[in-house]
């Protein structure tokens, strides 16, 4: 996934703020006590590209990169949004893939 340009940046948090201001013109409408907001941002190339990018990625935000499971990330929180940087290794593609070829096949009866 390549980095977005600055017009669909722009985009993105014009978006966000629409959706801020209708949330709070629209107190009637019900959320869940879980809800959380995120933009994730998923770097390309290779597992030491990716697992760069995020290093890279971590400085700027004033953190460090972790393992969740088989996955590396980093997180800037503002309370219940967040921004995301997460690479997900080649086999983890793989595996997800080859599972996923046989969505098609099964039928719950």
């Amino acid at each position: 996934m390549m980095p977005a340009d600055g017009l669909t940046r722009r985009a993105l948090a014009a978006h966000m703020r629409a959706l801020a201001d209708f949330l709070e013109a629209h107190p009637d409408l019900p959320l869940s006590p879980h809800t959380r907001v995120e933009v994730v941002y998923f770097p390309r190339g290779s597992d030491r590209e990716q697992t760069e990018g995020i290093d890279r990625i971590a400085a700027l935000l004033g953190t460090e990169g972790h393992r969740e499971g088989q996955h590396y990330a980093c997180e800037h929180s503002f309370g219940r949004a967040a921004y995301r940087a997460v690479a997900i290794p080649a086999h983890v593609r793989a595996r997800h893939r080859a599972l996923m070829s046989y969505a098609g096949a099964i039928r719950l009866d």
